[in-house]
This record gives structure tokens, C-alpha cells and sequence, in this order.
């Protein structure tokens, strides 16, 4: 496909890759019917998972986590909020939300199917064959994994959608020289921030993940930290105005993050026998999935993204940054990453290559589910609501 521009545009003005032409855009009615599609599932488990016993682990799943933690800020006084609840937009959002985690679980639903459109969308629109956007979306959106952090820990999954749409627009900004997408993936990032703990960490992956993507304007000098830049300027002026905040009220600019950075030998023991049993080869298997397709597609700087984002959350779960009743973020957080970063597959058996391992997603997802604990027994508590 080629690009015609005409003659009237400044010379400045360079054209995008072919490669990088969009297809259209399908109607606004279908689009949101796809979504009501693919979000009609989550509503109906978060339906069924309202009707469940509660557990004691169960009642440590980040929904129920965040808004226990957010109800001792709140009714204590906005000062005593601002200190104690990080980051503030999701806990409010938890604490005012209609039938509390019930009403989170069902808005999480909502986001995931939202999610999965938006995501298959832009596969399509990027030129991939239709194989490759069913295999990548049943690979993210047919697991028990991705349904549980959607409707358990809704400030987590909110953090991953926001950071998955960032890349989607980053990607188009660095190769193709898009301001508006890097605008875009500004905003998204800064959200993230708002919404996550891991908002921060997902805000040094994009920056790191920088030097390892394609440049538009690479013979333009400083182009690639200028758009760094306009990456992390949103993230980086609300973190400064949350600090001069706490400072102004509580003499302490670091007061609302003191408060929820938690070291414990309890979840360094828990990360020491996770990658001493099954669970953890499984993990190690999500990475070498990852780093593999990157290889496939002709994409190996992107085998560098991949590790970061698997040792961010890692560490991000070690600092207390994720919930200790948490599982499935480091596949969601890499698949998702992984379909926001993929272009065009070339060639017939390379896309064959592509879509089995997306195919072989599945099973592993499954298998990794029966390893956690809290998965496994939030799968029991749905089956008996079904079962009666």
C-alpha cells in the first residue's frame, strides 16, 4: 500500500510508513455492540460472584482490600484520607461505589469487555489477519485469570487497561510520528497513576521501553527524549502536586506513598516459595511465551519490555504495591501488552507460529489458575451459586 501526499505540504512534513495506515473504523453502533458482546460474560459472573459466600481469602482480593482501606481513610477526615489513601481516585471511587466491591466487580466487567474490544480493534485496524486478532483475543479473554483480576481487583485492572491503551498509542507515536497518540498515551499513563499503586512502576516501564522502540523522526536530534518527555510530563506534575499537597497539610511529601509501600517477610516468603513450586515455572513460562513472540514478529527489543514488565510486577508485589490475595497480573499485564505491541505478521508461517502460541495461552492461563489458591477457591464459590 502506498501513501500519496500532496504537493501543498510543507517539506517538514514527512509521510508515515505505509505500514502504518489504519483501516477505518467500523460504525459506532457496532463497535459498542462488540463491547456489550464481550462484556455480557464478566456482568453475568460478577452477577454469580455477588451471590458467594464470602472467605477469609476471598475477603484479602483487591476490591475488598481497597475498600476497607478506603472507608478508614475517609470517615476519618479528607486530611487523614490524603495521608493514608494511595493512590485517592480508586479508593474513592471504591468507597461511593453503589453495593461496594459487588458494584466494583460489575464495573470491572464492564471494563474488560471494553477492554478486549478495544484491544481487537486495533490489531484489525494495524493490518493483522483476523486468525491472529480471535486467536489473541480468546488467548486474553477465555482464561479464568483475566476474569478474576477484572472482577476482584478493580484498581489493578483499571492500572493494566490504562497502561495497555498508553503502549497502543506510544507505539503510534514513536514510529509513526503521531503527536496526538503521544498525547493520548500521556493522559493514559497519568490516569494510571491515579487509579494503581503500579501506576508508577507501568509510568518507568513505558520510559525505559523508549530507547527499544521504532523512530519516525529518528534524524531529528533529542526527538526520541522529547517524546519521553510528553510521555511522563502528566504523571510526573500530579506526582508534584500530590507532594506539595501533603506537604502543605501533612509536612510530609511522601506521606500518601509511605502509606502504602509495605516490605514484609511475609510476602518476600511468599515470593521465595511461589518460584519454588509449579506456579512460578508457569510464570517463567508467560516470560518465555512473551520474549518468543517478540523474536517471532521481528520485534527482539521488545524481549527487554517483557522482562521489565514481568520484574515491575514482581516488585510491585513484593513492596506491598500489589494485594496479597492477587493473581493473574503478570498475564494480563504481558498478554495485553503483548497484542497492544504487535504489527502486521508477514508471512504464512510465521503466522501460523503466531497463532498457535497465542492458542497455547489458553491452557497455560488455565493451568497457572489451578496453582493459586484464591483462584481456585473463588472458581469453587461461583460453581456452587451455579449448582445451587
Amino acid at each position: 500500500m502506498t501513501v500519496t501526499l500532496s504537493s501543498s505540504l510543507p517539506a517538514s512534513v514527512e509521510p508515515a510508513p505505509a505500514d502504518s495506515v489504519l483501516r477505518p473504523l467500523p460504525p459506532r453502533a457496532v463497535r459498542w455492540l462488540l463491547r456489550a458482546a464481550f462484556a455480557v460474560p464478566y456482568v453475568v459472573l460478577a452477577l454469580i460472584a455477588a451471590q458467594t459466600t464470602p472467605t477469609t481469602l476471598l475477603g484479602l482480593t483487591g476490591n475488598q482490600a481497597t475498600l476497607d482501606r478506603a472507608t478508614t481513610a475517609l470517615d476519618g477526615g479528607v486530611v487523614q484520607a490524603i495521608g493514608q489513601l494511595y493512590p485517592l481516585l480508586s479508593g474513592v471511587l471504591l468507597r461511593f461505589m453503589p453495593f461496594g466491591a459487588q458494584g466494583a466487580a460489575v464495573l470491572g466487567g464492564v471494563v474488560a469487555g471494553v477492554l478486549l474490544q478495544l484491544l481487537a480493534q486495533d490489531m484489525r485496524r494495524r493490518g493483522l489477519r483476523m486468525r491472529e486478532v480471535v486467536a489473541f483475543t480468546i488467548a486474553l479473554g477465555a482464561n479464568p485469570l483475566y476474569a478474576f483480576v477484572a472482577l476482584n481487583d478493580l484498581q489493578a485492572f483499571l492500572g493494566i487497561a490504562l497502561f495497555a491503551l498508553a503502549v497502543v498509542d506510544m507505539v503510534r507515536f514513536f514510529a509513526w510520528g503521531d503527536t496526538q497518540a503521544g498525547f493520548r498515551a500521556g493522559l493514559a499513563l497519568m490516569l494510571s497513576t491515579l487509579v494503581d499503586p503500579m501506576g508508577f512502576v507501568y509510568l518507568a516501564i513505558a520510559a525505559l521501553a523508549a530507547p527499544v522502540l521504532d523512530l519516525a523522526r529518528h534524524e531529528q536530534r533529542g526527538i526520541r527524549r522529547a517524546n519521553v518527555l510528553v510521555l511522563v510530563f502528566p504523571s510526573v506534575a500530579v506526582a508534584l502536586s500530590t507532594a506539595v499537597l501533603d506537604t502543605m497539610v501533612l509536612h510530609d511529601p511522601f506521606a500518601a506513598l509511605r502509606g502504602t509501600i509495605d516490605v514484609s517477610g511475609q510476602r518476600l516468603a511468599g515470593l521465595q516459595h511461589l518460584f519454588a513450586t509449579a506456579d512460578g515455572l508457569l510464570l517463567v513460562a508467560m516470560v518465555v511465551a512473551g520474549a518468543t513472540l517478540a523474536l517471532l514478529v521481528g520485534r527482539p527489543g521488545a524481549v527487554a519490555l517483557v522482562v521489565a514488565l514481568f520484574g515491575g510486577i514482581i516488585g510491585g508485589y513484593a513492596i506491598g504495591l500489589v494485594p496479597v490475595a492477587a493473581a493473574g497480573n503478570v498475564f494480563v499485564t504481558m498478554l495485553s501488552v503483548a497484542i497492544a505491541i504487535l504489527p502486521p505478521v508477514r508471512g504464512r508461517v510465521t503466522s501460523t507460529l503466531v497463532v498457535v502460541l497465542a492458542v497455547l495461552q489458553v491452557p497455560l492461563a488455565w493451568a497457572a489458575a489451578f496453582q493459586r489458591e484464591v483462584v481456585v477457591e473463588w472458581m469453587h464459590a461461583l460453581v456452587a451459586v451455579v449448582l445451587g
